[in-house]
């Protein structure tokens, strides 16, 4: 990705909306619909069409969120992407990219994946990092893809915690993954949401019984002819 990438496109203004609001507030299924048209793990999933007219279909279909990939190189996503759905509809936006880019260009949530932290591959701690997004009135979400670094955020307190069905490093999903981190993990403050790999009603269903209370799903959704009858398909489960 070109440096400057994050300071090209024009901010915008735009009220933020709560994520945990619309999550605890949902009377069905609470779905985050992700916009992505490409993935390093499944290749191209979609042939451009205009962001928002998608984000409009998803919102139709009961989504109570949206997540919008902004990584050209490996997603096909873009700024513009966010900044486009941001002016046109109502409805808590996710980034999971740059938490000064995701304030400035209309998201209201980020996403920071723990074993980053862990591994030291940032510049920062999550701490710092959780109070930058918090000061730039941003939610954060904090994520994991294994009971010893689900056991980590409890300190953190993040206002969502996270689970992620895919090994970022081998890209291997496993819908157990949250069952197994849920089994012996104590209450936490907030809302978890189940991301990756979820596909059907029967997946939900199976990720609910395992104490997941929102689902964070693109790729399926994407690869739909009718966008706004598979999010409202996943909504009724």
């Amino acid at each position: 990705m070109s440096a400057g990438y994050y300071d090209t496109a024009t901010a915008i203004r735009r009220r933020r909306k709560s994520l945990i609001r619309a999550v605890r507030a949902s009377r069905k299924t609470p779905i985050i619909a992700e916009i992505k048209y490409a993935s390093p793990s499944s290749g191209k999933i979609r042939d451009y069409e205009p962001a928002v007219r998608i984000a409009k279909e998803m919102l139709t279909g009961g989504a109570c969120a949206l997540s919008i990939i902004t990584d050209p190189v490996s997603f096909q996503g873009g700024l513009n992407i966010l900044s486009e759905v941001a002016q046109s509809v109502i409805a808590p936006l996710i980034m999971k990219d740059i938490i000064v880019a995701a304030a400035r260009f209309g998201a209201d949530t980020v996403v920071l994946i723990s074993e980053l932290f862990t591994a030291g591959l940032t510049d920062a701690d999550i701490i710092t990092m959780m109070q930058e997004a918090r000061g730039l009135g941003l939610e954060v979400i904090v994520e994991a893809n294994s009971p010893s670094e689900f056991e980590k955020m409890r300190a953190f307190q993040p206002d969502i915690y996270g689970i992620n069905n895919r090994n970022l490093s081998s890209f291997q999903v496993d819908l157990d993954t949250t069952a197994r981190i849920l089994a012996d993990a104590k209450p936490v403050s907030g809302p978890v949401v189940s991301e990756s790999g979820i596909e059907t009603v029967a997946d939900i269903k199976r990720l609910k019984t395992a104490g997941a209370q929102a689902f964070l799903i693109g790729t399926c959704i994407m690869k739909c002819a009718n966008v706004e009858q598979k999010v409202r398909e996943l909504v009724n489960s």
